[in-house]
């Protein structure tokens, strides 16, 4: 039930962020990609072998993230400047800080430091990438948002990873869902502002 409720709080947040973005913002609106498909939501759920929490599952059923490129830029759909990423392009990011941390960790203790650290309740800060994470946006910049998959209360939360530093702050929204309300909620409250070419930018 909590779930099916998590579904409905983001599926009513995608509507508001929709309708603001069609009314006010339409080159951020075009910027994002048609829904994913289902072979693409399989391969997210495969790569991290368990369910799609239910807001990021209806947020990529509403987009497949956002193009990329200067022609498609949109702007910074999620504060503080983000752009949501497609399916894909989050796997690929996921491989990639993979391959990053198992670069930095010795050899002879990778697995063990990551069943320690991927055991350890979701939200809890790390300073490299960990198998239950996955992206959900990017900066262009080496910084990432991410959701913590790994168990306990948090479960589903949204963090932020940075290049330099990793996951060291406490997580930003409780899951998906409540980013995407948060979302909604600031949009509508005028705390978005608009470039000259109509790309979002969060003061």
């Amino acid at each position: 039930m909590a779930g099916a409720d998590r579904a409905r709080v983001a599926a009513a947040a995608i509507g508001r962020i929709d309708t603001w973005l069609r009314q006010h913002a339409p080159r951020a609106r075009a910027a994002l990609r048609p829904p994913a498909s289902e072979p693409d939501l399989v391969a997210a759920q495969e790569a991290v072998d368990q369910p799609l929490p239910p807001g990021l599952r209806a947020w990529w059923l509403y987009a497949d993230g956002a193009h990329f490129g200067l022609r498609a830029d949109g702007g910074w759909l999620i504060p503080p400047g983000f752009v949501p990423y497609p399916i894909a392009e989050a796997l690929k990011s996921r491989h990639l800080w993979m391959d990053v941390a198992r670069k930095v960790a010795p050899l002879d203790q990778w697995d063990d430091f990551l069943d320690s650290e991927n055991n350890r309740p979701a939200g809890t800060v790390c300073e490299t990438w960990l198998p239950a994470w996955l992206p959900l946006a990017t900066n262009h910049g080496g910084g990432n948002l991410f959701v913590d998959l790994r168990s306990g209360p948090k479960h589903g939360c949204v963090m932020e990873f940075y290049r330099d530093s990793g996951a060291l702050a406490q997580p930003a929204w409780a899951d998906v869902a409540d980013m995407l309300d948060d979302i909604s909620d600031r949009l509508e409250e005028n705390e978005a502002e608009l470039d000259d070419l109509g790309r979002i930018d969060w003061p």
